[in-house]
């Protein structure tokens, strides 16, 4: 099973928090993840996730 979860954009200052928290919760399933700028110092994270 793959899928991708796209949370919010958030600032630059939360960007660690967010990625951290993406990882808590999907542990060793998470393959790959994208941090994007989109604008006004926003950034989108996005996480594909696999097998665990």
């Amino acid at each position: 099973m793959s899928g991708e979860d796209t949370p919010d954009a958030v600032p630059l200052f939360l960007v660690p928090r967010a990625v951290a928290d993406e990882i808590r919760r999907h542990g060793r399933a998470v393959r790959e993840i994208n941090v994007r700028r989109t604008r006004n110092h926003q950034y989108s994270i996005n996480v594909e996730r696999g097998r665990p």
